[in-house]
């Protein structure tokens, strides 16, 4: 038990120190890949970023080069959306209804009412077997039925 404390203590000592590396990176040219909080706080941002997962509303001045334009300058990657602003690439809150040819590979699979659904950092997706693709939507344990 001490050892899996000592562990705790010293990744969230390394992720506190790591935020520094993100200070000052506020534009792009840092190279491929990189990841450049913009904005004030960036220290916490980075934290984030590193941490659990990108908050909604954070901005970044580059996303995976691997990703799905899903329209009105918004874009999918890795399970993260996105909105192409004059600022940097904000992320938002995953579209109901949007169009995805993947999910993440953390995800977990349930089955309510003979459907299979997915869900993954709280998003909820379906499989549609014919277009083979994943469409985000409303958690199905939650919906109204009326």
């Amino acid at each position: 038990m001490k050892i899996h404390t000592a562990f705790i203590a010293l990744s969230s000592c390394f992720l506190l120190s790591s935020c520094g590396l993100f200070h000052d990176r506020h534009s792009g040219g840092h190279g491929r890949g990189s990841i450049n909080v913009r904005g004030g706080g960036n220290g916490s941002a980075a934290l984030i970023v590193l941490g659990i997962g990108v908050a909604i509303g954070t901005i970044i001045s580059n996303i995976p080069d691997k990703r799905t334009y899903i329209g009105s300058k918004r874009y999918y990657a890795q399970g993260v959306f996105y909105r192409d602003t004059p600022q940097g690439y904000e992320v938002i809150s995953a579209p109901k209804g949007v169009w995805v040819n993947d999910i993440p590979v953390q995800h977990r699979q349930s089955r309510f009412q003979n459907k299979d659904y997915f869900e993954s950092r709280g998003v909820w997706y379906r499989f549609d077997a014919d277009a083979q693709r994943y469409q985000v939507i409303s958690n199905p344990y939650t919906q109204n039925s009326g």
